[in-house]
């Protein structure tokens, strides 16, 4: 938990663009490990963390849009703006918001997380290839929106 745990807050900080979601997700994730740990089926522990606390941030992010939908219709307040609570460089973030979802998972998960392209296809329950061109469009993208040269 130790090795990974500042790592996958921080990468599903940048995917999810949601602090607390990152933190209550990893919780989650940290302790499904502890309880599957002596799966036998289980052959990457780390790829399987982060597909799981990835899992765990789309339904926390499910249910948070079905609440302020219901809100919504109850009291026909709008829905509140969503300020990510962790900052990173303003044109940084606002790069990876332009990324398609699996390309801004993939390069999260392979500059943040420093995980290795065959765990992120397992994290992303993909193929080595798809990651890989998921990557590769990610950092295209990214070049782009940062004006960065090759």
């Amino acid at each position: 938990m130790q090795a990974h745990s500042a790592r996958l807050v921080r990468s599903l900080t940048l995917i999810t663009l949601d602090a607390g979601l990152a933190e209550d997700a990893a919780q989650e994730a940290f302790l499904q490990l502890h309880l599957h740990w002596r799966d036998p089926a289980m052959k990457d522990r780390v790829a399987w963390l982060y597909r799981v606390a990835i899992y765990k941030c789309r339904d926390h992010r499910r249910a948070l849009v079905r609440a302020a939908r219901l809100l919504e219709r109850i009291a026909g307040a709008p829905e509140p703006e969503e300020h990510p609570a962790w900052s990173v460089e303003y044109e940084v973030l606002e790069a990876l918001r332009t990324l398609p979802r699996r390309q801004r998972v993939a390069a999260s998960l392979f500059y943040l997380a420093d995980l290795s392209l065959e765990q992120i296809a397992g994290a992303m329950k993909v193929s080595e290839g798809t990651a890989k061109t998921h990557l590769f469009r990610a950092r295209e993208r990214l070049r782009k929106e940062l004006g960065v040269k090759k």
